[in-house]
């Protein structure tokens, strides 16, 4: 009578039912299959949560490798867009240089000009 009180007692105290726990067995028959059982349900249980681990990891992977997917896609179009603009700057500097060359004959042209003027205003 004692031990179901105690029985009682502790199922309502414990957030798992007795039944589920461990107990110790009266013949060393039992005891040992009680400790394979259980040393397999344990076994079993980290099977699971190596698979459900691994899982995980595989589709945290995934999600990883999408980003940098992502990011490399990112990447090559910013890499694009910046290489138009090298282009377009290279053909502004080309019209510059040749502005300035331009620019530069004309002051020459000038300079000539201005002498011939000059030497026709000295005589």
């Amino acid at each position: 009578m004692m031990t179901s009180h105690l029985i009682k007692s502790d199922t309502r105290n414990c957030k798992r039912p007795r039944e589920l726990e461990p107990q110790v067995a009266d013949s060393p028959q039992l005891s040992s299959v009680g400790k394979s059982d259980s040393s397999f349900s344990e076994s079993s249980g980290l099977f699971d949560k190596d698979e459900s681990l691994e899982k995980d990891l595989n589709d945290m992977s995934k999600e990883i490798n999408l980003m940098l997917s992502t990011y490399a896609k990112i990447l090559s179009e910013r890499a694009a867009v910046d290489a138009s603009y090298i282009d377009e700057i290279d053909v502004l500097f080309k019209e510059a240089n040749t502005i300035e060359n331009f620019l530069i004959q004309k002051r020459e042209l000038l300079r000539q000009r201005f002498t011939v003027i000059a030497n026709t205003l000295h005589r």
